[in-house]
């Protein structure tokens, strides 16, 4: 999560889809194809699901996370779970596991938080066997 958001006008907007034409063009077939799944599958039932899944966040939330929501990294105690800042970029917010975690929770909690680096390192070992760093 980044920690603002800027502005784009419709002019900026325009040029960067024609500076990333090849990009506009995969998200805008993306696009297309997941609204054309969704009307498969059902609009209202979609709209359950989205509500149910939104449901199953809000307690998770509670459960695992100080603060129910993203914080600084600079706020996150453990360092295992602060997300890579790039260095003069906005700051990139993660989550702080609330204390007292034990066993499946301090897992379930801890998997649902890692940043994307170690996540990646993660799967890769899950996928590959043996390294690929952190965690």
């Amino acid at each position: 999560s980044r920690g603002s958001a800027r502005g784009v006008t419709a002019e900026q907007a325009r040029r960067l889809r024609a500076w990333n034409s090849l990009d506009w063009e995969l998200y805008s077939h993306f696009n297309r194809s997941f609204w054309r799944e969704v009307r498969d599958f059902g609009e209202q039932r979609m709209r359950d699901e989205v509500r149910e899944l939104r449901r199953r966040r809000r307690l998770l939330a509670g459960l695992c996370l100080r603060g129910g929501g993203p914080v600084p990294a600079r706020d996150i105690p453990d360092g295992n779970l602060r997300p890579f800042q790039p260095p003069g970029g906005e700051e990139i917010l993660g989550f702080a596991l609330k204390e007292g975690l034990a066993g499946e929770e301090r897992e379930l909690c801890g998997r649902m938080v890692l940043p994307e680096l170690p996540y990646k390192d993660r799967l890769e070992r899950l996928q590959f066997g043996g390294g690929g760093g952190g965690n």
